[in-house]
């Protein structure tokens, strides 16, 4: 799971140089993330369901060799079309390694235990932004952006033969059952016809055959795709899940959270290098406190939601780190790091206290069998959060900024960083609707003094 974050991570603090180099604007490179969040957000109930039935072990082990070989892939890209492609690839393979990880927490940790173990796991994963941030901005400066790509098998390797050695084989007891593939095919056509008119309306017209036609594909696939999940033995996703409470409001707070957080961390670094002229490594040390701040909150707030309650913590924390966001924007126009870094702290603090509360509340009332699907679902609400806040702050940050002035990774004139910190600034108050969504969810998770200790997480 560390591996599969260091890809998501290891590409952010990059997006200006691969910009600049494959002469594309925000929004375009934008989908070397939003493709890879599609196709997670896609893949990752099948993942699940195959973990299930043919040993998590294996599946996990599978993913590793593909997000490797999508990585390899990845750095020898030669236009902005295949490394999107490439990332896809890399996706496949990432998006079967996160809910076999959470399911073993699941199963090898008692209901007491849980809490704290997803705490550590959270710490732990969290180090992996911290790491690909730095080391991405190292390779940069040295080598350029394709050398980010490389450290993926690098490190791979070890992984590999990790879980070969290490992990035990499992998987869910009951009946067999089969994959749900038109499930997934309408799921990721919805996602992507969504995704698509709205990060391109902007270059093709809000009001154009192709934006609206895109946008009508996405919501009749949606649709089509609730009614044929309602309505199959064997679904992708097992709608009855989400009558529990707790599963339902934990995924909306995780999507809308995840919306702000993918969002933030996409154009931020284009406000610190054109704004504020970073150059790669101070870039990634920049960025560093938001990474840290869930390396040191996680496991606290794992141990501390026991008595407070999820509902309590988690909402306390999408409040701070809207207050944190709300400080960025209104400091953006100041054009200093000093201003902005306490807003930065805030803004990671308030996510990284609420992380482990949401995300052991959304397995909490879920029977074993059915672990790895439900498993996948704060993954999917994750990832759908992450690609629409990385499409819809986009489209803001990049109305209203000159064309082509977002792809050098060289400071801006004076009137051009006014237009960027502008546009950051109108997406930040995007971030901080979103983080109001996931608080108002969060206020409504079951509290654990109202649940069966043999469901605490």
């Amino acid at each position: 799971m560390w591996l599969s974050v260091m890809n998501i991570s290891i590409v952010n603090i990059a997006m200006p140089s691969m910009a600049r180099d494959l002469g594309v604007d925000i929004t375009a490179i934008a989908w070397i993330v939003t493709g890879f969040f599609v196709t997670q957000a896609t893949l990752l109930p099948v993942a699940g369901r195959a973990g299930d039935l043919y040993g998590r072990r294996r599946v996990f082990i599978i993913g590793v060799v593909v997000l490797i070989g999508g990585s390899i892939l990845c750095a020898a890209a030669w236009d902005a079309g295949s490394l999107i492609a490439f990332r896809v690839v890399q996706a496949v393979g990432a998006c079967a390694m996160a809910p076999t990880a959470v399911s073993y927490i699941g199963e090898l940790f008692n209901h007491r235990e849980r809490g704290r173990a997803l705490g550590i796991y959270s710490g732990v994963i969290s180090i992996a932004p911290i790491l690909a941030l730095n080391v991405a901005g190292a390779l940069l400066a040295v080598f350029g952006w394709r050398s980010v790509f490389w450290f993926t098998p690098v490190v791979g390797i070890g992984v590999l033969v990790g879980a070969v050695l290490v992990l035990p084989d499992a998987r869910a007891s009951g009946p067999r059952r089969t994959f749900d593939l038109p499930g997934a095919a309408l799921g990721g056509l919805g996602l992507l016809g969504i995704l698509l008119g709205l990060s391109r309306g902007e270059a093709w017209g809000f009001g154009s055959v192709r934006t609206l036609g895109a946008l009508l594909v996405g919501a009749l696939a949606l649709v089509t795709f609730v009614v044929h999940e309602r309505r199959t033995a064997d679904p992708l996703l097992d709608l009855q899940l989400l009558r529990l409470r707790s599963v339902r409001t934990s995924n909306v707070a995780s999507w809308a959270s995840s919306a702000a957080l993918f969002g933030v961390l996409i154009l931020l670094p284009f406000y610190l290098s054109r704004v504020l002229g970073f150059g790669p490594i101070k870039l990634g040390l920049a960025i560093t406190p938001i990474a840290l701040s869930f390396v040191v909150v996680s496991p606290i707030a794992g141990r501390a939601f026991a008595r407070t309650g999820p509902s309590r913590m988690a909402t306390a924390g999408y409040l701070l780190s809207a207050a944190g966001a709300l400080e960025i924007a209104l400091a953006a126009d100041v054009q200093s790091y000093g201003a902005v870094l306490p807003g930065i702290i805030l803004f990671g603090v308030g996510l990284a206290m609420a992380s482990s509360p949401i995300t052991t509340s959304a397995i909490s009332d879920v029977p074993a069998a059915q672990l790895g699907v439900a498993s996948a679902l704060p993954n999917i609400s994750r990832y759908t959060g992450g690609a629409l806040g990385t499409a819809v702050l986009g489209v803001i940050m990049h109305a209203g900024i000159p064309a082509g002035a977002e792809r050098s990774t060289v400071r801006a004139g004076e009137a051009v960083r006014g237009l960027i910190a502008g546009g950051f600034r109108n997406a930040l108050w995007a971030a901080i609707g979103f983080l109001i969504i996931a608080a108002a969810s969060a206020v409504r998770v079951p509290s654990l003094a109202g649940v069966d200790r043999k469901t605490l997480m």
